[in-house]
Parts: C-alpha cells; structure tokens; sequence
C-alpha cells in the first residue's frame, strides 16, 4: 500500500517537488562506523544543550572559549546569524554576542544600581533578567567523511530584560536554529549557526492574525544590531515561507555552499 507521501506526490507532483524535501537514505556502515555515528550525534546534542545552558546563565564568553571554533582557519569564516544578516568571523561574533552584550548587563546594572540601590557588583550582573531557549525536536545529520555534523532545533523561548526605572519587559520567542559544526582535536566545535526567528512578541500582548514587525519597531532586530553582512537572512512575514534555513539532509562533507555560513544562503550561494 502507498504512503501518504507517495499518495500526494503522485496526486500533486509540482507542488510536492518544489515545497517537501527530498528523503535520503541513511549510507549502509558497518557497525563500527554505525556507532561511531551515534556518538557524534549525542556529542552535538549535548554541545547545543550546553550551549543552551550558558545562555540562560549568560555565560557568553565561556560559551565562545568553550563551544565555538578557536583554530584560525575556523575563527576566519566562523558565523552568527540571524533575520537581519550575519555577524561573520569570530572576532566580530566576541564583538556583539560578548562584548557588546556584557557593556548591556552593566550598564542596566549601573542605572539599577543608581536608582534603586542594588548594590553595583558583578555578582549582580544580569539582576532583573532572564532568558531560556531550550531545544527541542533535534535532527543532527554526520557528514560522510565523519569530520563535520550538521543539526537543526526549533525553540519556544522568553526574554526579560530589564528596562528604565526598574521595569521588566517580558518577550516571548519562537525561533528555528540551525548550525554546522567541525571538529578540533577530535571534539565538535560549533562553526556557523542561524537563529531564524519566526514570531516574537511582548509578553501580555494580543497575538493577532497580523504577525508582520516593523523592522523599526522589532525588539530583536534592535538588539541584534548592525551585522558584519546585513541582509535579509529569514523573512518572518510569513513564517516559514522562504524555508532557511532548511533542515539538514545526508551529505559528503561540509562546503562553504551546503554550509548555514552566508557563502551557503541562497542569495550568496558560494559567491560570497
């Protein structure tokens, strides 16, 4: 008997050839290479969930020295992206996703400190703040040659940031990540990562039918700031219209064009 699948592929070919993914099948291995397989899939599961944790900690810095990509040939062409574009290079990345968001938690702290007496410290850094992104529905492919992992998330997550005069503004998250990852002495290091937000909104808000945000007006875009390349990486007018990133799928070995780096966006696509 026929699938669902193969059903509707017959029934409507032109549609499903251009908007379902293509399956794969998983190469035959032996079972050496089968379970060498399964424990680089639980070691970029765990690297993500990790890397989930220092946020909620904010532990950025930590999080850079530890999870990302240190050899040069790495840092060169390592990469944050997101909606509006990418931050490329991993001193760019230490620049905004560290740098910049630590002189943030110390100047709220500052104004904190100033106007309702919390004692200005670095253990109290982050004071009045909050944010958890976990993962969930992970789909992690192995490149062929073993040297390099690609893996796609989706989370439902919430920020609290701390606003003028003591006030918290609450923002719920709903966001698509994807990321590559190579290995350094043996362990996987994140590479390239694309953090696709589909809708996000002030909490206590009405969701209604008109999910567009001004750029202008976008918490998000505000806080993701001027990107080394600024495009239009992810369209969440209409949420997944566009499908980047798209979910990874059995490959040889990582590329620049296959990557989630901008050389592999479809504007880009290795022209970069």
């Amino acid at each position: 008997m026929a699938s669902n699948r193969d059903w509707n592929a017959t029934r409507f070919p032109a549609w499903f050839e251009h908007n379902v993914p293509k399956r794969y099948p998983l190469p035959r291995k032996n079972d050496e290479d089968l379970l060498q397989m399964v424990e680089d899939i639980e070691e970029v599961r765990d690297l993500m969930s990790l890397r989930a944790y220092y946020q909620a900690a904010d532990m950025r810095q930590k999080e850079l020295d530890e999870l990302w990509v240190s050899e040069p040939i790495h840092a060169a062409k390592a990469s944050y992206g997101s909606n509006w574009g990418y931050y490329y290079g991993k001193s760019e990345i230490q620049r905004w996703y560290a740098d910049g968001f630590l002189a943030k938690r110390q100047a709220q702290l500052k104004e904190w400190s100033e106007t309702q007496g919390v004692e200005y410290d670095e253990k109290n850094l982050g004071a009045g703040c909050m944010n958890m992104f976990p993962l969930s529905t992970s789909l992690v492919r192995i490149a062929a040659d073993g040297q390099s992992a690609k893996g796609m998330w989706y989370s439902i997550g919430q920020q609290t940031e701390l606003q003028h005069g003591g006030v918290a503004q609450g923002q719920w998250q709903y966001n698509k990540i994807c990321a590559d990852f190579v290995k350094e002495d043996g362990k996987f290091k994140i590479y390239h990562i694309v953090c696709a937000n589909d809708q996000n909104y002030a909490a206590g808000t009405q969701y209604s039918a008109d999910t567009y945000i001004d750029p202008q007006d976008d918490i998000m875009a505000m806080e993701f700031g001027t990107p080394t390349i600024p495009m239009n990486v992810h369209d969440n007018t209409y949420n997944w219209a566009d499908n980047y990133p798209p979910m990874p799928e059995p490959y040889d070995t990582l590329t620049p064009e296959n990557s989630y780096g901008p050389e592999g966006h479809p504007m880009y696509k290795g022209g970069f």
